[in-house]
């Protein structure tokens, strides 16, 4: 477990089992600055307990806030949002932490983008904890990121439902205990899927991703008046500086999914993916996933791990856009 100040790379590794101090006093074990003069000298105290910390207040004068209610004690969990006079704090343990990284991906790593990315988390925990409905808002087709953000949160084996078309009873029995994705193309089906759902039990509950092109779409399927918790990604148009570093993550999870040793990226598919004007990060994400395919396993082969026909493959690599040649060798 750490401690990591709001909207910033400031961390603090819990790594020893031992009583810590929180505060602005020179004598504490975490040594705090608040610029709003809210934070006491010594204001509240991390206990080791087994299996994780609690926090309490120690008397302090603007008190100890958790999930936005004050409390005097109080155990930590992942992604537990603490306020101390006028700083925020997040208790992030690994498996948060790579969350917040693909997060990162999805939003931008630059400094200005820290405060929407965790807002994003935050929102991510309320689709956990209280089946809040998820809005991403960005272009071309979000399914696959709602997918991604599904493995990173319950793990491969949960269900994942895409829904189109079809039954909604039957969708919504089958993402049970998972993630039901739905288009907000169909407004009145997005609704009726909103509120079957809402009137479920809680454990019961999946929790839902609506994929919309605008925000405000968002109140549409809303859990109260005025609340939505969306997740909006911004154009890769305006993500210039970062393509490159996206590209190269976006390959390491497409490489351990496929089982390929590494990318096999050569330097002129690494040009031409950066060239690319991607509709979105679909788009991104299925080019990785061809040339990966294509370059580790040949475009017959390939073809045949992603589903498609030789000559679909062979024809996207020759696409005037891309001109990505087959691999030397490859049939």
């Amino acid at each position: 477990m750490r401690l990591r100040l709001w909207a910033t790379e400031y961390t603090y590794a819990l790594s020893e089992p031992r009583a810590l101090k929180l505060g602005s006093g020179s004598g504490c074990d975490v040594r705090l600055h608040d610029e709003a003069g809210r934070l006491s000298r010594e204001h509240a105290m991390l206990v080791p307990e087994p299996g994780g910390w609690q926090i309490r207040d120690l008397g302090s004068r603007n008190g100890l806030w958790v999930e936005g209610s004050r409390t005097t004690s109080i155990a930590l969990h992942a992604g537990a949002r603490i306020e101390l006079g006028g700083l925020t704090l997040v208790a992030e343990s690994p498996g948060f932490i790579r969350l917040r990284a693909l997060a990162s991906r999805l939003i931008g790593w630059a400094p200005e983008r820290y405060g929407n990315v965790d807002e994003a988390l935050q929102n991510l925990r309320g689709a956990a904890m209280q089946r809040t409905p998820i809005v991403l808002v960005g272009d071309g087709d979000l399914s696959p990121v709602a997918l991604r953000l599904h493995r990173r949160t319950l793990g491969p084996d949960a269900p994942f439902i895409a829904y189109d078309a079809g039954e909604v009873s039957a969708a919504i029995r089958a993402a049970m205990h998972g993630t039901l994705c739905v288009s907000m193309r169909r407004k009145a089906t997005a609704v009726a899927i909103a509120e079957a759902v809402r009137t479920m039990h809680l454990v019961t509950r999946p929790r839902l991703i609506f994929c919309a092109r605008r925000v405000g779409q968002a109140a549409i399927v809303s859990a109260k008046p005025g609340r939505s918790a969306v997740i909006e990604l911004p154009p890769l148009s305006t993500r210039g500086d970062e393509i490159t570093r996206l590209v190269h993550e976006t390959a390491q999870d497409i490489v351990a999914e496929v089982g390929a040793p590494s990318s096999g990226f050569t330097m002129h598919d690494l040009e031409r993916l950066q060239a690319i004007k991607f509709a979105g990060m679909a788009d991104l994400e299925d080019s990785i996933r061809r040339v990966i395919a294509m370059r580790t396993f040949g475009v017959t082969e390939g073809a045949k791990r992603l589903g498609i026909k030789h000559s679909s493959l062979s024809q996207w690599a020759r696409n005037k856009k891309r001109r990505l040649s087959s691999s030397p060798g490859a049939s």
